[in-house]
């Protein structure tokens, strides 16, 4: 007979530490929901529904015809690191070959980064809100970590005064997330050029998680790619850009060292990626930039009317993205925290959502809304938010 009683088994400390993602977490209670029959409205994770470029599903359609299923490098399947390459070399900010792009799960390259740079105790920095999955993986490792906390006053911006804050926090490395995932601010040239050059003056390695920079509409976007140090290490993904978060394809671009050892990293973690969603991805890279400019006009307008809905309901009062496709919303007028709110609106009104804290410690008055699920469920989960907090308001 199965024993289903959990044991107090010996974990290692990285077993012990292990957080995972809160929204994981909500979806799992969803998915029980929902296998009860009750229909769930889905607002807790970036999981975009719309149809990915013909161009990606017929070179993975025509990988596999052709049983291109076994093993490729572990940095990444050669046609998919040369197109990154001559599109980021087409850009004329600086050069780069083969040699600096790896190919990797973009959450995989988060742990990689810091598996790479820290030792267990070290100190790292994260500008919060901030995606749940540095502080997960930071966590894991060991480190001290210290969230620079943001404010909702100027739309989560980052400023001097923070770079300043966590430089002298002395880090190991640091992370920064433009355009951002929770809020959607998008940070300045300058800024980002302070940031690196600190980072650089004083020794520090530096994550860009650069994962939505082609979904901005509110502002312009700004990359860290021109910028040559060695302790840069530019990431994104292929996930939200494409409509493809299943496929699990990012990518890194670093120093030819640091890149030689985020290979052998993925040699050691997993050998390689498939070749089939490599070479799907690869395909769509040659239609990003009219693919890309189409959604960014639906995800704008989708935040515009999402934003209107609770900034016109007496509840709340929202600053809409300037980037991809999250609200970060404050619901402390509510009397209830994030984890209950996000709790009941589950129970009562079959709503997903983020709690705040999955971000930082200091947002346990927040929610993430995210709204590039089925547009009818968006709007509807959207207003169901309202609905709880006019009646909690009563």
């Amino acid at each position: 007979m199965k024993n289903n009683r959990k044991e107090d088994l010996p974990f290692s400390m990285r077993g012990k530490s292990l957080l995972g993602q809160e929204m994981f977490k909500v979806l799992d209670k969803a998915r029980r929901l929902e296998e009860e029959g009750i229909h769930i409205y889905h607002l807790e994770l970036g999981n975009p529904r719309l149809q990915p470029p013909e161009e990606i599903i017929d070179a993975c359609v025509s990988a596999l015809k052709s049983l291109d299923v076994g093993y490729t490098s572990s940095a990444g399947h050669p046609s998919l690191r040369r197109a990154l390459t001559l599109r980021y070399a087409r850009s004329g900010q600086r050069a780069i070959n083969m040699e600096n792009v790896v190919i990797s799960p973009a959450n995989v390259i988060i742990s990689q980064f810091l598996d790479l740079t820290c030792d267990r105790g070290d100190r790292v920095v994260l500008f919060t809100p901030a995606f749940p999955s540095y502080l997960a993986a930071a966590t894991h490792i060991g480190l001290d970590v210290v969230g620079i906390a943001l404010q909702s006053e100027n739309g989560y911006d980052l400023t001097e005064q923070h770079i300043e804050a966590a430089i002298s926090a002395c880090p190991k490395a640091v992370i920064v997330n433009s355009a951002n995932n929770p809020t959607g601010a998008v940070y300045s040239r300058e800024i980002l050029e302070h940031l690196a050059l600190e980072c650089h003056r004083h020794g520090i390695w530096l994550l860009s998680d650069e994962t939505y920079g082609e979904l901005c509409f509110g502002k312009m976007f700004y990359s860290l790619f021109p910028h040559d140090y060695p302790r840069l290490v530019i990431m994104s993904s292929f996930s939200k850009i494409f409509s493809i978060p299943g496929f699990r394809v990012g990518f890194s671009i670093s120093h030819e060292s640091v890149a030689e050892k985020l290979a052998l990293s993925n040699s050691t973690l997993f050998s390689c990626l498939s070749a089939f969603a490599q070479l799907g991805c690869a395909a769509g890279l040659q239609v990003l930039d009219k693919y890309s400019a189409a959604i960014r006009e639906y995800f704008a307008q989708r935040a515009r009317e999402c934003s209107n809905i609770l900034n016109t309901s007496g509840s709340f009062r929202c600053m809409p993205p300037q980037s991809g496709f999250y609200i970060f919303l404050d619901i402390g007028r509510t009397g209830l925290d994030d984890f209950a709110f996000s709790a009941r609106l589950l129970e009562e009104w079959q709503t997903a959502v983020t709690p705040g804290r999955s971000f930082g410690a200091s947002y346990a008055t927040s929610i993430r809304l995210a709204t590039c699920g089925k547009y009818e469920d968006v709007i509807e989960g959207t207003h169901r938010v309202v609905r709880l907090a006019q009646e909690l308001s009563v």
